[in-house]
């Protein structure tokens, strides 16, 4: 380890030195990023900071000596790729050629030796290895979609990877691993936002070629299991696989072209909802470092011991994806009149469907079941369910019917998930007590409840309760978490802290439209003071709003509450006047039309 991190500090220092060189010598040769209607930056930026990634990498890398023929295998492809990514920063060359070079260059590191080992066919695993390096190599080339997403995402990748390979005894590729986050962290200096170079396509292929090809050198990583082979790497890249995976599908079902550049990616939908770029790219380096972090717990205990882990990661991600695919990012596409516009309707039908009826529900819910009954097992075992799998496999069945009996009995579905209240999360709670005791009851009936301890089940209502009541409310957290209110929002103070209040501060956090953001309540009722609704504090009373004023800039003052009389609405008009602020009122109210003739 301490190798790897001395020659991954000098990946570091000589990547940061050439990038710093490489910005004038962009702008001398003309390489740089132009804004366009399809890219994200608004001013012009020099390219070429993939040749610090590339330098900083490969001369370190071969300045140590690996003794590891793949690793040297690796330096060729990568070499060739980021070859091929000059010429395009260069010149620009079409989309085919761009895959051919990528073609040629994994091609290469395959005839070489370099692959995935199955346990299959040679035939087979030189298939997959192909796909793999040119799957991800095209996934970070996507990725680098914003300052500081591509650079930062493959060095959390490496870091994992130098975790692995010291893990296991493998301190030549650990070396590799640690001079590529070297070298990413050195020119990501320089790429963070507002970013003052990009790596262009040097770099974002240069890049997901070696991160590919980490997966692939070494041997050690891979002795326990085709499942741990393909499984490990794919959470340690789960961010760029996730971000290729949704742009290639929203684009096919708006019929747009995949190949071309666009602001529909992962990170731009982010920042439609309201995040910073800052913040937006901290949201996926997180989601990489948890992927990772779910990766290596994977990799040390076990595919099985950490399954519950898995499909959690997995069902967040794919909420965040059907949260994500709501952003509007284009202008609604026409409708053709060719083929294209029927296969664009069928392609629309199912994923409609899926999104907007309870069949998604459900199968959301079948996996949760699946998910806390073996959860409860580990739990109650400690980690291990081997001595006790029949038990739990013959069990397993009878769970899944009676829970799914119990939920079909108190359609629980049928709640839309945006607005899921307390009424909603106690029919959840009786489907899954009622489908516990079916359970139960079942089992007592076929196997006399032999071998089967009951502290299990118990865990199991418990954590398929919290499953079901998490994955209502995820939309609601979604919701309040990615959708912070505009910047030139008015400052609000609400007074009222009851439930006109709430009622108020809720409809400013879910419409964005009315530029209003809550800061403070006051509300007169003492017992209500030093509280908070929705996060937002009741200061104090009518007394404490002149102080609030002078303390805070606040543009209006709500009032949500019909409690106040007339003498106190006009002191409290009084109070504000000064201040330029103007007092509202907020009501709801029913009104019945005559019908229209």
């Amino acid at each position: 380890m301490l190798t790897a991190a001395a020659w991954g500090g000098v990946a570091f220092a000589l990547s940061a030195l050439l990038t710093v060189v490489c910005m004038p010598l962009a702008r001398r040769v003309g390489a740089v990023a132009r804004p366009r209607e399809d890219r994200w930056h608004r001013k012009e930026i020099p390219l070429l900071g993939g040749l610090a990634i590339t330098a900083g990498t490969v001369v370190p890398l071969l300045a140590a000596g690996p003794q590891d023929p793949k690793v040297l295998v690796l330096v060729v492809g990568a070499l060739l790729i980021a070859g091929v990514g000059l010429i395009d920063d260069l010149r620009t060359i079409k989309p085919q050629t761009k895959l051919l070079g990528q073609l040629v260059a994994a091609t290469l590191v395959v005839a070489m030796g370099l692959r995935l080992e199955l346990g299959g066919s040679d035939e087979l695993d030189m298939i997959l290895t192909l796909l793999w390096i040119v799957a991800i190599t095209n996934a970070f080339n996507l990725l680098d979609n914003m300052d500081g997403l591509a650079a930062g995402v493959a060095a959390i990748a490496a870091a994992f990877r130098v975790g692995f390979f010291a893990l296991d005894g493998n301190a030549v590729d650990a070396v590799t691993a640690a001079t590529l986050f070297g070298a990413a962290l050195g020119f990501l200096i320089f790429n963070r936002n507002p970013a003052r170079i990009f790596m262009g396509d040097t770099g974002s292929m240069f890049l997901g070629f070696f991160v590919a090809g980490l997966s692939l050198v070494g041997g050690y990583p891979y002795s326990r299991g085709v499942l741990s082979i393909l499984l490990v790497p794919a959470l340690v890249l789960l961010v760029p696989i996730f971000d290729t995976a949704f742009v290639t599908v929203t684009r096919a079902l708006a019929r747009r072209p995949i190949s071309v550049g666009g602001r529909d990616h992962t990170s731009h939908r982010l920042v439609a909802l309201g995040l910073s770029e800052k913040r937006a790219v901290n949201l996926l380096y997180l989601i990489a470092i948890v992927s990772g972090a779910i990766a290596y717990v994977s990799y040390f205990y076990g595919v099985s011991r950490s399954a519950v882990l898995i499909v959690f990661l997995v069902l967040s991600v794919g909420m965040l994806a059907i949260y994500l695919s709501r952003v509007q990012v284009h202008p609604p596409a026409p409708v053709a009149a060719s083929g294209k516009g029927e296969l664009g309707s069928l392609l629309r039908v199912p994923a409609n469907w899926a999104f907007t009826t309870p069949v998604a529900t459900l199968l959301l819910d079948f996996v949760l079941i699946i998910a806390a009954y073996q959860a409860a097992y580990l739990l109650r075992f400690d980690g291990d369910i081997s001595p006790v799998e029949e038990l739990f496999t013959k069990s397993l069945p009878i769970v899944i019917l009676a829970q799914l009996l119990g939920l079909a009995v108190y359609r629980p579905y049928e709640a839309i998930w945006r607005y899921t209240s307390l009424v909603d999360l106690a029919r959840l709670v009786k489907a899954v007590t009622l489908g516990t005791i079916l359970a139960v009851a079942t089992l007592a009936l076929v196997f006399k409840f032999e071998g089967y301890p009951r502290s299990t089940f118990v865990l199991d209502w418990l954590l398929l309760t919290v499953f079901l009541c998490g994955s209502r409310v995820a939309f609601r957290f979604l919701g309040e978490s990615l959708r912070p209110p505009p910047a030139d929002s008015k400052r609000i103070v609400i007074y009222g802290a009851g439930d006109g209040g709430e009622m108020a501060l809720r409809e400013m956090m879910q419409n964005p439209g009315l530029g209003r953001r809550a800061v403070a309540f006051i509300d007169d009722d003492p017992a209500k003071r030093r509280r908070r609704i929705r996060g937002i504090p009741v200061v104090g009373g009518a007394d404490r709003l002149e102080e609030l004023l002078r303390a805070e800039t606040i543009n209006e003052v709500i009032v949500s509450t019909r409690k106040i009389g007339h003498e106190a609405l006009r002191r409290l008009v009084v109070v504000c006047e000064p201040y330029g602020v103007s007092v509202i009122g907020v009501s709801m109210h029913l009104e019945s039309h005559e019908p229209l003739v």
